[in-house]
């Protein structure tokens, strides 16, 4: 190793340790001094209003200092390249791109020689899109130092945003035999072979990511990509329900000293949702904890503090964290949300009712407010109320599956007719093929209906044919005899039946174990149950129970902190 790690002094430790007397003068940034007037370019004040104000304040005081260098007599060059290399960073992790590039451009001018600049420069070109700058910068720094593994990554990158991708792919391969770099390359390897149409290559590329790296949730968008082409389309929408803008993590030791050269509240709080994603949380609470001490007002991130707190088993804390949300940003919808969940959890269940009508106060569209609200009318009867917030529930997210099911059956225990009720359903089937359940919903109601218009023995045991082969558990063996039964292939469904109680056994309750032994005399006797073709207490035609866990846990949150 030469310029790149090993022979560079770190950048943190060599630039914090800086100290300049910083009496007050004007800004030498932008006006240079003559003596640097032809050497390095002006740097005018930027707005940094949007940044933290930890980063405003370390910014301000970086200029100053590299101003009080930039008018004092003699200066060694390495000390005012840092000076300029610390500005950059700070820039650069304030998102001021423009600003960043003419300080580590002045760095590089100071020491050209230097890897650092050069690739802290590079790589900043490759994020802000100027190609040809960082092939420029990132060939220089390999030309310095071809050993620092990470510029095979950077190289890669570049290469495939410029359609290089035989390059591409060779570098990429190159950094994908380092461990720590392994993940980020399968997963810039996967876009070449999205590119080149190799599906299945793509698919074995992004899982191998997500298995290395599962906190690396943008690979499940390209991984829906491949899988819809794989004609895997339940699968595809699985992962794309999955995705969020978050790259995999990359070893790249130089990149790692430029994101700690300022310790921002932002820079934690995005180490806690990576703990979070590692299911690590009680690290995940003490980086939100460590962040809200230098950003109190962030309610975003004290929501995600707050589930951290539950998901670590401290759910009054978790409470009292929702419970200041609620007070201190009345437009936070998430917070009476997660109060809800909360609640109904624990069974409070009019006060979990409360917090989601205040969640829909605040976000009429909130899809999450109106399945769990719809859910919990279920359960008391309300069949009429539910099936409206399953309604809006789906209208505001289609992709909710249990909804569709959901919102039929609560209608036909509201009082809608069976043949409206087998419409709706043949619908959503059209729309969702591989939903199961509600193919399950038409086995029962063909069979079983009391409207004698509506019952039909050919559909039913055509479904519970596609149905019980493909997923063979208990419940689809059981509707597979019920069509045979209708069907009057009454012995086949005792056989099928008797299946179905060797397979639970013991396993199954008293009372459940009974009803399957009364079917299965029923069948015996050639007729059919006396049962509703959806009884209440049949779990697949009622509302999952609530994992408040989960919730808290996957609940997508547009703005985490």
């Amino acid at each position: 190793m030469k310029a790149g790690a090993g022979g560079v002094l770190a950048l943190l430790t060599l630039l914090t340790a800086l100290s300049f007397p910083a009496p007050a003068q004007a800004d030498a940034l932008a006006q240079l001094p003559e003596r640097w007037a032809t050497r390095l370019q002006p740097l005018p004040e930027s707005d940094t209003s949007g940044a933290e104000r930890l980063a405003r304040e370390a910014i301000a005081t970086a200029r100053k200092e590299l101003a009080t260098l930039l008018q004092a007599p003699e200066v060694e060059t390495e000390r005012l390249a840092n000076a300029w290399g610390r500005l950059a960073a700070l820039y650069q992790l304030a998102h001021i791109d423009r600003a960043a590039a003419i300080a580590w451009d002045n760095a590089r001018r100071l020491q050209p020689r230097l890897f650092r600049w050069n690739y802290y420069g590079g790589y900043l070109a490759l994020l802000s899109g100027d190609s040809d700058k960082a092939q420029r910068l990132l060939s220089r720094a390999r030309e310095l130092d071809p050993d620092y593994a990470p510029l095979e990554l950077r190289l890669g990158q570049l290469w495939l945003e410029t359609d290089r991708l035989d390059e591409a792919s060779a570098a990429l391969e190159a950094a994908a035999t380092r461990p720590g770099l392994r993940a980020a390359a399968l997963y810039y390897l996967a876009q070449i072979d999205l590119l080149r149409r190799d599906y299945g290559r793509a698919a074995e590329h992004l899982k191998e990511v997500l298995e290395i790296d599962p906190g690396a949730l943008a690979a499940h968008y390209p991984l829906a990509q491949a899988l819809r082409h794989l004609g895997q389309q339940d699968a595809a929408r699985r992962h794309l329900a999955q995705f969020k803008r978050r790259l995999p993590q990359a070893d790249d030791p130089l990149i790692t000293e430029l994101q700690q050269v300022l310790q921002t509240a932002r820079r934690d709080f995005g180490l806690g949702l990576q703990a979070v994603m590692a299911h690590d949380y009680e690290e995940a609470v003490r980086r939100f904890e460590k962040g809200l001490e230098t950003d109190p007002s962030n309610a975003a991130a004290r929501i995600s503090y707050a589930r951290a707190l539950y998901l670590a088993g401290r759910g009054d804390a978790a409470v009292e964290q929702l419970r200041r949300v609620q007070k201190e940003a009345p437009q936070a919808a998430l917070a009476p949300f997660f109060l809800g969940i909360m609640l109904d959890a624990s069974g409070n269940i009019e006060s979990a009712a409360a917090r989601y009508r205040e969640t829909l106060q605040r976000d009429p569209g909130h899809a999450g407010a109106h399945f769990h609200l719809a859910n919990l009318r279920f359960r008391q009867g309300r069949f009429e109320a539910a099936a409206r917030h399953y309604r809006a529930a789906l209208e505001n997210d289609a992709d909710i599956p249990p909804a569709r099911l959901l919102e039929v059956v609560a209608r036909q225990h509201a009082g809608q007719s069976d043949r409206d009720s087998a419409a709706d359903l043949e619908r959503r089937l059209a729309q969702h093929p591989g939903q199961a359940e509600l193919k399950y919903a038409l086995v029962r109601l063909y069979s079983l209906s009391a409207d004698a218009s509506v019952r039909d023995s050919v559909r039913a045991l055509t479904l519970a044919n596609e149905l019980a082969p493909q997923q063979p558990t208990p419940p689809n063996i059981e509707a597979l005899a019920l069509a045979a039964a209708a069907d009057g292939q009454f012995e086949q469904a005792a056989k099928l039946q008797q299946q179905v109680i060797d397979m639970l056994g013991w396993m199954a309750p008293a009372e459940r174990l009974q009803q399957l032994q009364d079917t299965l005399a029923a069948y015996r006797k050639k007729t059919l149950p006396q049962q509703p073709a959806w009884p209440l207490d049949d779990p697949l035609l009622s509302p999952p129970p609530l994992d408040a866990a989960r919730v808290l846990r996957e609940y997508p949150a547009a703005q985490p902190f």
